[in-house]
């Protein structure tokens, strides 16, 4: 998470139920770090994008709030911030 912070990098939470492969742990630490969160759904089809929620209950549970989710965010903010110096 250190080396994710000094590379302006964000980490992925997979919404997918047979995934969530960053834990409510993890979401914290990074959060922590000032390291960004981007809640995915990982859908290859419409219906898959349900799955929102289950990112988002994993997110809550790690204490996350819309700052430290980057696609919470208008395409202004998000823009910006995807800028590399």
């Amino acid at each position: 998470m250190d080396a994710a912070h000094d590379a302006g990098c964000v980490l992925e939470l997979n919404a997918n139920p047979t995934r969530l492969d960053l834990s409510d742990i993890h979401c914290r630490m990074a959060a922590e770090r000032g390291v960004g969160i981007a809640i995915s759904t990982d859908a290859h089809c419409t219906g898959g994008l349900a799955h929102m929620r289950y990112g988002v209950d994993k997110a809550r549970r790690g204490w996350l709030t819309a700052d430290h989710v980057v696609n919470t965010r208008g395409w202004a903010d998000l823009s910006k911030m995807l800028r590399r110096p």
